[in-house]
């Protein structure tokens, strides 16, 4: 069967297919053919393509490398949504703490402390890893306003003189 007799041509899983083949054969950014990343023999073939990995299962998933330094083939591929893909680039910062590693996004969630609390932890105080993840956050109060403690919206505030309690 010829590349094209298929009948998918034009669905959004053959347009994966076509955007997979081009980001490797012609690499415009250098970001695939630079790093070697290349599609496999089986999969030059639309029908073998279809054949392993079916449909994306909701409008939200495309095709993702497990392992981004590898090849688009069978072992190494899956969709996924855009959450999961962003967790899963090499711009990403990973820690490992007890075991586990993680991107700084997933710590954050895991913890329920910011990442940039998280950043600003480990890249500017220079605390460890297992700090930075395990102490919780100083609760500072939120400031009250001065108007606010007068009773006054602040454009009246303002139009007062900025008076003080």
């Amino acid at each position: 069967m010829g590349r094209y007799k298929h009948g998918m041509t034009g669905t959004r899983v053959h347009n994966t297919w076509l955007r997979m083949l081009d980001r490797c054969k012609n690499d415009r950014q250098r970001t695939y053919g630079k790093r070697g990343i290349q599609v496999c023999e089986r999969w030059q073939s639309f029908e073998a393509f279809y054949a392993d990995m079916g449909e994306p299962p909701t409008d939200d998933h495309s095709i993702d490398r497990i392992d981004n330094d590898g090849n688009y083939c069978p072992g190494n591929c899956r969709w996924a949504t855009r959450t999961q893909q962003a967790r899963n680039t090499s711009r990403n910062t990973i820690l490992e703490h007890n075991g586990m590693a993680m991107t700084l996004a997933q710590w954050s969630q895991q913890t329920g402390i910011k990442a940039s609390t998280i950043c600003r932890r480990l890249y500017v105080s220079g605390w460890t890893v297992a700090r930075a993840l395990t102490e919780k956050p100083i609760q500072r109060l939120p400031k009250v306003k001065p108007w606010a403690q007068l009773g006054m919206s602040r454009s009246s505030w303002y139009r007062a003189g900025r008076p003080t309690a």
